[in-house]
């Protein structure tokens, strides 16, 4: 009987565990864009590509594919619509594994929709900032916000790429791995006089309860930059669908 072959777009924690739970009688492979990212599949029975693909790249790759399911981060807009795209164009069925959208219980959380709003509103601000948003857009908040370089601390994660990546960023840097305690984040803040925390709403799996619940000891406001995408579960379908090989 011939075998499923499933590419998973991969490089959460979201997809490692949905690896893990795949049928036994599929032949996965993962696409990550980072070593990080294949790292974190460490025990998982499958094969990983490691590299970041365009369209033209994807078309290549995902080629003799049954099942495509998309795992990556929420806030990975290009790669998701790239490979929807490319799904479409090829006639793969292409599931999008979304993350639960979370309510937060805090009176000085504020939401907005983009980086842009988040740069405005940041600039309109005093005291030290704290970005827990990742390496990629610090570049845009250190030319868009008012004082960056004298105000601004960030925590990355501790690989080669982001300490490469951060040498070009005014910022001060704590570089660790996940997960981050509570207790550590309050220290951070306290330490440092942190007088707004900024995050994207990546959810339980980016850590953003933990922060939440660390700045509001601390009692200060958080900045919560909205997912891009309309988080769906498609669950009922996936089940429907997938799991009928």
């Amino acid at each position: 009987m011939k075998k499923c072959r499933v590419a998973v777009i991969a490089g959460t924690s979201d997809a490692t565990d949905l690896i893990v739970s795949l049928p036994k009688s599929c032949e996965v492979t993962a696409f990550v864009a980072t070593p990080y990212g294949k790292e974190i599949l460490n025990g998982t029975n499958c094969r990983v590509h490691v590299g970041r693909l365009d369209a033209d790249g994807f078309s290549v790759a995902l080629t003799g594919f049954d099942t495509v399911l998309d795992a990556s981060h929420p806030f990975a807009v290009v790669v998701t619509e790239t490979v929807k795209s490319v799904c479409q164009s090829k006639q793969i069925p292409y599931y999008r594994i979304g993350r639960q959208t979370l309510q937060y219980d805090y009176e000085k959380l504020y939401s907005v929709p983009n980086k842009e709003e988040a740069a405005s509103w940041l600039s309109a601000t005093s005291g030290n900032l704290f970005f827990t948003v990742g390496i990629n857009t610090l570049p845009f908040y250190a030319e868009q916000v008012k004082n960056f370089a004298v105000r601004s601390f960030a925590r990355v994660l501790d690989t080669p790429s982001s300490h490469l990546a951060a040498k070009d960023v005014p910022a001060q840097f704590w570089f660790a791995m996940p997960p981050y305690s509570v207790e550590e984040t309050i220290q951070f803040l306290q330490k440092h006089e942190i007088a707004v925390l900024i995050s994207k709403d990546s959810g339980a799996r980016g850590g953003v309860p933990e922060k939440i619940k660390a700045a509001s000891i601390v009692g200060i406001p958080v900045l919560l930059i909205q997912s891009p995408e309309t988080l769906k579960f498609m669950e009922k379908e996936f089940e429907n669908n997938f799991y009928k090989y």
